[in-house]
């Protein structure tokens, strides 16, 4: 059953509150909250320092970043954005560990984890780790994270895994393989053995829209142990992904129940990008200074923007920070304002890359790799 309005209420929160709102829902009690997650709290309340001390430098550093340890994966999930992804070249652990202490030192608290499949690299265990006081939140599809797995996840105190789900057994295994949903409830379950906060992730596609914002599977997410969930909007990469897109009846009608799941269940229920949008319509994210370090080393400004002038592996983090690729995007007036593909980036594409390569705007700092995903058109219906 429902329970009482939950700290998920708010339509847009912000990211502070979403992770207290987490670990609340997670222990309890915010004085559990706060025990449980003592080394990541102090870790916030630092970042928070480091970065005040940055801006007073003029240098904007966000609260966090997405991350990509790899691009491949066990699965072939239909419309994935990452399977236009580079396979190769994957950074070297040795380059992750640098850049993660880099953003950490200059104050970045936040790593979302993502790829691919993340667990696909086992060695990431040991980084998390290594950063107690730092926040790991990683997007996974479940099936790798086995017993001993979910027990060091445990042991970390610091991961919160988000699990790839896509509604009942039939929607999740049409999307993602057959077997896979029996699998992914095992891995929740197996988590929540173990003491992990954990969510679950989910593609809103026409298919699902309207499972997805029902009771029934809120409750079953809740029962399963998640105090998290992230609705993500189908980001078409291709021509083939535009009947996946759900009809805009359709999306009004799930905005308008996700409203109302959040004053009625126990679990803090995000909309991206969505709730990444102010009432301009603007990025916050981007305009916040966050970037996705692709498995490659380039500092995107999102995953599904593949433009990018820094690489870590051959600049270090410090200078992604310094970025003016990424620095002209927060500057520009339209390029991060919201249009009717969820992604601003990927609606403005045209825009997109006239940033990228523009030869005026952009003589100082030389010319923007842009090869890390197959180039693909906006439809003309957008």
């Amino acid at each position: 059953m429902p329970a009482n309005p939950s700290p998920a209420a708010a339509v847009q929160p912000d990211l502070a509150a979403m992770l207290f709102a987490m670990a609340r829902l997670w222990a309890g009690s915010p004085l559990k909250a706060l025990w449980r997650l003592r080394r990541p709290a102090l870790g916030f309340l630092l970042s928070r320092l480091r970065r005040h001390r940055a801006r007073r430098k003029g240098l904007l550093v966000p609260l966090g970043i997405g991350l990509s340890p790899t691009s491949r994966c066990n699965l072939r999930c239909q419309g994935c954005y990452a399977r236009f992804h580079s396979r190769e070249g994957e950074m070297p652990i040795a380059v992750i560990r640098a850049t993660v202490a880099s953003a950490e030192a200059h104050g970045v608290f936040l790593f979302v984890i993502t790829g691919g499949e993340p667990y696909l690299r086992p060695e990431m265990l040991d980084l998390y780790r290594a950063h107690p006081r730092s926040l790991f939140l990683t997007v996974s599809n479940g099936t790798l994270i086995d017993g001993p797995t979910a027990r060091r996840i445990s042991a970390c105190g610091n991961v919160l895994p988000m699990i790839s789900i896509e509604g009942d057994e039939a929607q999740t295994d049409t999307r993602r393989g057959h077997g896979v949903y029996r699998q992914v409830i095992a891995c929740m379950e197996r988590l929540r053995g173990e003491g992990v906060l954990l969510g679950f992730s989910a593609v809103v596609a026409r298919n699902n829209a309207e499972t997805l914002s029902s009771d029934g599977f809120v409750s079953e997410m809740v029962r399963r142990g998640a105090s998290t969930g992230f609705y993500n909007d189908l980001i078409p990469m291709s021509e083939e992904d535009l009947p996946q897109l759900p009809e805009p009846e359709q999306a009004a009608v799930f905005r308008r129940r996700l409203r109302e799941l959040r004053q009625r269940f126990p679990i803090l229920l995000v909309h991206l990008p969505d709730d990444e949008y102010d009432s301009r319509g603007r990025c916050l994210a981007v305009a916040g200074g966050s970037m996705h370090i692709n498995a490659q080393g380039y500092a995107e400004p999102c995953p599904f923007a593949h433009y990018a002038r820094e690489r870590v592996c051959d600049t270090g983090f410090a200078e992604a920070l310094r970025s003016p690729f990424l620095a002209a995007l927060r500057e520009h007036p339209t390029v991060l304002i919201h249009g009717r593909v969820g992604c601003s980036l990927v609606h403005n594409a045209e825009t997109l890359r006239e940033i990228a390569g523009s030869s005026t705007s952009f003589s100082q700092i030389g010319s923007v790799s842009a090869a890390t995903c197959r180039p693909y058109s906006i439809s003309p219906r957008w």
